[in-house]
């Protein structure tokens, strides 16, 4: 059911209109900070973008065909980062929608030119159509739903997202807003989160949170075809990335720092292999986001409950791990930081790709609390 708001002003006027865009002979004022990878993985170089200043870290992000990275720091705001251009515009959910969203875990999906903004705390789907301007709002086909994200499916007008209050995946036909849910039938150690879309082979991959499983969704079949137990002791799953050699994924053991090869052609385990640092710069290891033939990792103080490696409240920092899987061999890449900051203070725990390129984000802890994007290409004019 579409319930569509009315008599609003032009969504135009919603715009904070911050279009940043710090490029050209602002950029080499202020000075260009790039970075690449230390170790055995060759990786580009990065070149940091300041784009203002945010009240606490970026949450999950989404990118649509523009090139338009969505996100949120979740004080009611949505920032619109234009990757080919280095544009910024931040919108006020509030005036868009008619209701206040500071405080709601945001996960912003883009398609096409709508934003799909998706949270637990809601039990109806709204969406904003910027090309229509007007937003919209549609009921899920399950009772009390706790819908927390998801990912577009590549070359449709669907998304995959999922439910982690009722344990599935939900196919969302993004022309008529309406889906299909899915309901996991394994029984899990903990809350299936769902991670990413392989694009070749049309799967859905996710884990158990604090849990040992690994499941999967065959999107074409519309049918659940896979769960894998982690045979680590105390592993504590997070899948990432994509399938790599047709049959392989590397599965993060978060707590314990090592990467299980999983064949998911066989159902066998291969033996972990450590990434460097675990316990001594870093206690929590992500998924992987993939990148060309590589998996890009971020990290935090995190070791489990409220423990983190320095005693302190647990928090993401400016320090990835980069995995070539043909290799088997590591890199770190480090966030280039001002003379005023520190790495470790730099909350970096997403990143999305767009064409050909890599962007992560962060924000720093500490006043200013400086946002930036580390993009793996430089900004046009720079």
């Amino acid at each position: 059911m579409t319930a569509p708001l009315t008599n609003r002003r032009d969504f135009l006027t919603a715009s904070v209109s911050a279009s940043l865009a710090i490029c050209g002979t602002s950029a080499v004022a202020a000075g260009t900070l790039t970075s690449k990878g230390k170790g055995e993985v060759q990786t580009p170089t990065f070149h940091r973008h300041d784009i203002g200043t945010a009240p606490g870290r970026f949450h999950e992000p989404s990118v649509d065909d523009d090139g338009n990275i969505w996100t949120s720091p979740l004080d009611g705001t949505l920032w619109q980062y234009h990757a080919p251009t280095g544009s910024l515009d931040q919108f006020d959910l509030a005036q868009v929608t008619g209701r206040k969203w500071a405080g709601l875990h945001l996960w912003p999906l883009a398609t096409g030119k709508q934003i799909l903004l998706c949270t637990p705390s809601l039990d109806r789907l709204w969406v904003w159509d910027r090309s229509r301007k007007r937003v919209t709002q549609h009921n899920f086909p399950h009772t009390s739903p706790g819908v927390y994200g998801g990912h577009p499916v590549p070359g449709r007008p669907q998304l995959c997202l999922y439910d982690t209050k009722q344990g599935g995946v939900l196919l969302w036909d993004t022309l008529k807003h309406r889906g299909t849910f899915h309901k996991c039938p394994y029984r899990l150690s903990n809350t299936a989160y769902m991670m990413f879309i392989d694009r070749g082979r049309m799967e859905y991959w996710g884990s158990s949170w604090n849990g040992n499983d690994v499941i999967r969704f065959d999107i074409e079949r519309r049918r659940w075809n896979g769960h894998f137990r982690c045979p680590g002791r105390a592993a504590k799953t997070v899948v990432g990335g994509g399938v790599f050699n047709e049959s392989t994924i590397y599965v993060s053991d978060m707590f314990n720092g090592r990467l299980f090869p999983l064949d998911v052609t066989t159902g066998r385990w291969g033996d972990p292999l450590q990434v460097p640092g675990q316990r001594k710069w870093y206690g929590y290891l992500s998924g992987g986001h993939r990148f060309g033939r590589h998996l890009y990792f971020d990290h935090s103080t995190w070791t489990g409950g409220k423990a983190s490696i320095d005693g302190r409240p647990h928090h993401f920092i400016g320090r990835w791990t980069v995995f070539d899987p043909a290799r088997k061999a590591f890199s770190r890449l480090d966030f280039p930081a001002r003379p005023d900051e520190t790495i470790d203070d730099l909350q970096a725990d997403y990143a999305v790709t767009h064409k050909d390129g890599l962007y992560l984000l962060a924000v720093h802890r500490k006043p200013p609390r400086r946002a930036l994007v580390l993009r793996s290409h430089p900004l046009p004019s720079s």
